[in-house]
């Protein structure tokens, strides 16, 4: 770090100051706008100096085509326990012997 060279900036920066002191307001705000324009540009230098060099690569990567396969619906079987082969009516069953003795007593 450069020392003389800081100190002339803080002369500098005392002799704005003393001058803003004796002006108007719309002199004020231009010299604020010209200090912000100054300090934009000496982050910018800072900014860059301290960036590394870096190089840009680029790369083509191959990427494989996808086929698509489709696939027919299979037909769902249900199992053959459940398959009823036998379509004759089914006939209800008669009545127990004791539950045809209280049918009587009614």
């Amino acid at each position: 770090m450069n020392k003389s060279a800081l100190q002339d900036i803080q002369q500098a920066l005392n002799a704005i100051r003393s001058e803003i002191e004796r002006v108007d307001d719309e002199t004020k705000w231009a010299a604020l706008e010209l200090m912000l324009g100054t300090s934009s540009c000496i982050v910018a230098l800072a900014k860059k100096m301290a960036k590394p060099e870096t190089k840009t690569v680029t790369r083509t990567v191959a990427v494989p085509k996808t086929t698509i396969v489709k696939q027919e619906p299979q037909q769902q079987t249900t199992p053959k326990d459940t398959e009823r082969t036998d379509f004759t009516p089914i006939r209800p069953q008669p009545p127990l012997p004791n539950q045809q003795d209280d049918r009587d007593k009614r």
